[in-house]
């Protein structure tokens, strides 16, 4: 196999690394180096039913919609990376490192292959039966809810103040998403997720849980207040589905104050993810401009603390984008020094009953990192990274449940979670 901007080889980190799951390196691997798609994989995946293609969209229509791929699995169930920039509803420009993958059909079976050689199977993931549907004013409904393997995603603030005045996340190519109009939600666009969801939760079985993104605005007369009161609206629309049921639902959004928390979880939300993304002060404040502005990290690292009061243990998690603390100028300037720093801020934050978990660094185009060609960390420092994490998860007896649903490549540590502690063998 090949390898993405490490020392040591796919085959050779397996076998360095016996136990961490041979599936999990090889997702990573191609979330780096990317997974190009025949045009017999792609004819698999429609007649699979896991391509949706907008009725109104056009052959060499552009635009956003035209074309929703419902991804791909490996036989562990978590989902498949670095097709972003084959198959997507918008096109991602990441940065790749070597050659990539490839996603064809052998002897009548989907396979990842490397060259020539098959290395997993690979099964397509049908888009949610309530794509092509509208809601009761004319809505498609894939532009109100998004589906995604097991977890139904409401974008619920598509607005992120930190884009618009030059402070995000430099790591962050989120772009197109938070730099629409700050709109909120009106009794109409509720309604649409009302009967969205309510149609959704016709498939049975498939949803284990709602995961809300909101982009940060720190605006209001306390902080973040604007943003609060959308989720706070989107959450009641939510309970008007359950009822009295109690329903999951992770909440990725800015560190607001306690009460703030309390209306939360009175509103239905179960888990929260306010995100540190760096543990050094100093790099924090570098790479997340906007977050050390509003209102520094002091203040979003005792938000996490004070959400396990209100949520419990294991049900408030802070992210590390791991690679980001590698940047240069600033970042740390060996690999050693890194990992100490993460663990550091993980083995602080479980003494308090709060879970981490790392968001594998990709360099997106409209991201400053990408802009300053920073570099992926070795592939040898994410799966050391990673299983350093859930190590000191298992040291303090905490559950990454929030979390570990999403089976998603960019956490691999989750996947590290959910793999043990369910002993799937891989």
């Amino acid at each position: 196999m090949g390898q993405a901007g490490n020392d040591l080889s796919v085959k050779e980190l397996i076998v360095k690394y016996p136990d961490y799951p041979r599936i999990t390196i090889i997702k990573l691997d191609t979330a780096y180096r990317g997974v190009q798609v025949t045009a017999a994989a792609v004819a698999q995946a429609e007649q699979d039913g896991a391509i949706f293609r907008a009725p109104e969209a056009k052959e060499d229509d552009k635009g956003e919609g035209e074309l929703v791929f419902g991804g791909a699995q490996f036989r562990d169930g978590s989902i498949v990376r670095g097709l972003e920039d084959s198959i997507s509803v918008k096109k991602y420009h990441l940065q790749r490192i070597g050659n990539p993958y490839t996603l064809d059909i052998v002897d009548g079976k989907a396979w990842l292959l490397d060259g020539e050689k098959k290395v997993e199977p690979v099964f397509f993931t049908p888009v949610p039966q309530f794509y092509g549907k509208t809601t009761s004013r004319g809505i498609p409904m894939n532009k109100v809810v998004r589906g995604s393997s097991n977890v139904l995603g409401i974008n619920v603030y598509n607005y992120c103040y930190f884009w618009k005045h030059k402070l995000a996340c430099q790591y962050c190519g989120s772009v197109q998403n938070f730099t629409t109009k700050n709109e909120t939600h009106t009794e109409a666009s509720l309604q649409d997720i009302y009967e969205t969801v309510n149609e959704a939760l016709k498939e049975q079985g498939r949803w284990t849980s709602f995961a809300f993104i909101v982009g940060s605005d720190p605006q209001g007369e306390r902080p973040y207040d604007r943003e609060v009161e959308e989720i706070i609206k989107v959450s009641r629309t939510l309970q008007r589905v359950f009822g009295k049921r109690p329903f999951p639902l992770r909440l990725i959004s800015s560190a607001v104050p306690q009460d703030q928390l309390l209306r939360y979880r009175d509103a239905g939300v179960t888990a929260i993810e306010p995100h540190l993304e760096v543990w050094d002060k100093q790099l924090f404040n570098i790479i997340c401009p906007g977050k050390a502005k509003f209102f520094g990290w002091d203040y979003w690292v005792n938000n996490a603390i004070a959400g396990v009061e209100v949520f419990g243990r294991g049900n408030v998690c802070s992210q590390f984008v791991c690679g980001a603390e590698l940047s240069q100028p600033h970042g740390f300037k060996d690999e050693e020094a890194a990992l100490r720093s993460n663990f550091e801020g993980a083995a602080f934050f479980a003494r308090h009953g709060v879970t981490t978990s790392a968001n594998i660094l990709r360099l997106a185009q409209g991201s400053l990192f990408y802009a300053q060609k920073q570099k992926h960390p070795s592939l040898e420092y994410v799966i050391r990274l990673t299983k350093g994490l859930h190590d000191i998860r298992r040291q303090y007896h905490l559950g990454v449940d929030c979390n570990d649903f999403k089976r998603c490549g960019i956490h691999p540590d989750t996947d590290l979670a959910r793999l043990f502690n369910h002993e799937v063998e891989v």
